[in-house]
């Protein structure tokens, strides 16, 4: 019945990573960038409405606020896709091993956690196999609900006044502010394969595999904010009825393999072996290396090369066993470049718990500190000179540090004498970048000769 099941599992793999986003089609960081297009020259922020009888972006006002006029509106873009980019990144790794480890001819106490490492080995010539499927969906961004997003895109500051440049606000017409309220529906199902094999005692080897799928859909209503009095910006219609509203709404799929992963675990406190108990205290190092196999451009990977190494310190005590990891995570575009800032630092608490014989309970606290901002920041607010004094905010997004916590509370349940069901329920606890409310998992694994 488990092979069954397994078969099924592997299929729908297969059928997920041919079924891909078709060639001709766009890819999903052209339509989020797509999803600021108005008017009728087809270039993000432009919305000249005498373009298409004059075909020169230069006429009236339909250049002002542009991307590569304006570099504040082209950061605040940039720092937007930044953050749709990174969702994926953002999961936690799948566990290498769990199931029974054998010892004395019984299995352990537990079944093992789901994201998180033990120290314990598999054994040599045991292998692991897992095949899990997580889904969420999108939901907020630092905190702000994901369906109401506030972008404000601001003038350039434009040389037309007597004398020197006062500066953005004067004249008056540079008050008029782009803003774009987006309601964005973002959601990912992620199956991964995990495959492990016990080389000997002390040393597993094995690699995970993930399937990504990922369906945008995104709307944008857009208005023209005249704070200044002094209307010179229009989507269509006239100076004498001018059309200060436009709308757009963008979607597409796309479906891969996304970043492929290779690790390896060492026990340092004598390894797993058949008719010896595992010690009260267990110790190893995980290293793996994660591989941009995944399309950056449709959100299916993070387009760089990662590094991780783990420090694992779990406790078995009979029917409660705690463990600790603690890590860093290495991205290729530094170690190129010689320079670290935009590494992380990993750690993880927890516990799993024989509830029965057949059942095992789990709680991990999750966390990733980045150690530097986004490489694309959100833009800070704008103050407009002259009177009477004005500030207004880029966005409603906060630029929060990228400090990520995460709660994972999971359950394993034996199905058969090598099947074991896992179920678990993530919640991010910190809001810091694009977040859903909970991310579900549920797969098989089975430990095997």
């Amino acid at each position: 019945m488990h092979r069954r099941a397994v078969t099924g599992l592997m299929a729908t793999l297969a059928l997920m990573a041919v079924n891909g986003r078709p060639a001709a089609a766009q890819s999903l960081t052209d339509l989020v960038s797509e999803l600021f297009v108005f008017g009728q020259c087809g270039v993000p922020l432009c919305f000249d409405p005498d373009f298409e009888e004059t075909g020169n972006l230069q006429t009236e006002h339909g250049r002002h606020y542009l991307r590569d006029v304006v570099p504040r509106n082209d950061a605040l873009i940039l720092s937007f896709q930044e953050g749709i980019g990174s969702v994926v990144g953002s999961l936690p790794p799948t566990a290498m091993a769990g199931g029974r480890i054998w010892s004395n001819g019984e299995r352990s106490a537990s079944f093992g956690p789901v994201f998180s490492e033990r120290a314990e080995t598999l054994g040599m010539g045991r292998f692991f196999l897992g095949l899990q499927a997580t889904a969420f969906q999108v939901t907020n961004f630092s905190g702000v609900p994901a369906d109401n997003l506030v972008l404000n895109f601001f003038h350039e500051d434009s040389d037309v006044a007597l004398g020197p440049d006062p500066g953005l606000g004067l004249p008056f017409f540079e008050r008029d502010v782009l803003q774009v309220r987006t309601n964005l529906d973002l959601d990912y199902t992620v199956a991964t394969a995990v495959l492990s094999a016990g080389l000997t005692s002390f040393l597993d080897v094995g690699f995970a595999v993930p399937v990504v799928r990922t369906s945008l859909r995104g709307t944008a209503n857009a208005q023209i904010l005249s704070l200044g009095n002094a209307l010179a910006h229009r989507f269509d219609g006239t100076a004498e009825a001018p059309v200060l509203q436009a709308s757009n709404s963008v979607s597409g799929s796309a479906t891969g393999i996304g970043d492929v992963s290779a690790r390896m675990k060492i026990n340092l406190t004598g390894g797993t072996t058949v008719g010896r108990a595992p010690p009260p205290v267990g110790m190893a190092l995980l290293a793996d290396v994660t591989f941009p196999t995944g399309q950056e451009e449709d959100l299916l990977g993070l387009g760089e090369g990662r590094g991780r190494a783990l420090a694992i310190l779990s406790l078995n005590q009979g029917w409660f066993s705690p463990h600790l990891n603690a890590g860093y995570l290495l991205r290729e575009g530094n170690l190129r470049d010689s320079n670290f800032d935009r590494d992380a630092v990993l750690g993880t608490v927890g516990f799993d718990a024989r509830a029965s014989d057949a059942v095992t309970v789990g709680a991990d606290l999750i966390t990733r500190w980045e150690l530097a901002d986004a490489e694309y920041p959100m833009p800070g607010p704008v103050t407009f000179v002259g009177r009477p004094t004005l500030t207004v905010e880029s966005s409603s997004i906060p630029d929060a540090a990228r400090h990520f916590i995460d709660l994972a509370v999971g359950l394993k349940y034996m199905l058969g004498k090598d099947m074991i069901l896992v179920t678990n329920a993530l919640l991010p606890v910190r809001a810091a970048g694009l977040r859903p409310h909970v991310l579900w998992t549920l797969g098989l694994q089975g430990t095997f000769r």
